[in-house]
């Protein structure tokens, strides 16, 4: 390997993009050496053939943007796979149809499949969580015999106040000398994040409905101040991760 591309393979497993994701940087650079391998099956084809496999090429060559998008968390990782799956299936219809080679076309089509699988296994499986998989059963009421803690153990005995109707409701917690609120949501996204380290506020906003990502971004903050979570990366790169 030239040690040009020695130097910016190591410098994009230690970017904001990849870091932690090892698995995705291989897919994306593997998806980029089939897409070349394709190209120069193309131009190296007789016109009719070609003009044929212009459709193909023109995809397998989009494959790592949308992989590097699925790495950022903006798109699914279903979106991916049904690309890898198409290209698939052009590439054995191109077999069929005398436009690829049948020893070149199973061997692209096994680098596919391997992509496929090495996607699957490395991925970050944050579809189809609901914030139904993290509630409890209701518990009968009790007079609390300590003051509350902390989702981190701290005692904090000025959550709840009792309003001029005896009602208790919930008041401010000051956390190094800012008040923030404490949220019934904290818990569950606190959850997700053990569970699926390395995730975005895309990805914990498909798990806990019912509120703005904006709203979730205030929950972390408080998870942040008190040392449960750590924040990696700026803006829409962000991803946290349990501590």
């Amino acid at each position: 390997m030239p040690e040009k591309s020695k130097k910016f393979h190591e410098f994009a497993l230690k970017s904001i993009l990849f870091k932690g994701q090892h698995d995705l940087y291989f897919c994306y650079v593997k998806s980029e050496k089939i897409a070349h391998v394709l190209s120069v099956l193309q131009s190296r084809s007789a016109a009719e053939s070609a003009a044929q496999m212009g459709s193909m090429v023109a995809s397998a060559s989009r494959l790592p943007e949308t992989i590097a998008h699925f790495a950022a968390g903006e798109i699914e990782l279903a979106v991916v796979l049904a690309d890898i799956f198409s290209l698939l299936s052009a590439v054995r219809l191109a077999n069929t149809q005398n436009v690829i080679h049948k020893e070149n076309a199973l061997l692209i089509a096994d680098e596919y499949e391997a992509l496929a699988e090495r996607m699957t296994g490395g991925a970050r499986l944050s579809p189809f969580v609901t914030s139904e998989d993290f509630l409890l059963p209701q518990l009968a009421p009790e007079e609390p015999q300590t003051p509350p803690q902390l989702l981190d153990g701290r005692s904090r005995t000025d959550l709840y106040i009792k309003d001029n109707k005896g009602q208790v409701k919930e008041t401010s917690l000051k956390t190094k000398g800012h008040h923030v609120q404490e949220s019934k949501r904290a818990p569950l996204i606190l959850g997700f994040v053990r569970k699926h380290t390395g995730s975005s506020i895309k990805d914990i906003s498909r798990a806990v409905k019912g509120c703005s990502e904006k709203t979730i971004q205030r929950d972390l903050a408080m998870l942040i101040e008190q040392g449960l979570i750590e924040k990696r990366g700026e803006r829409r790169w962000s991803i946290y991760y349990p501590l």
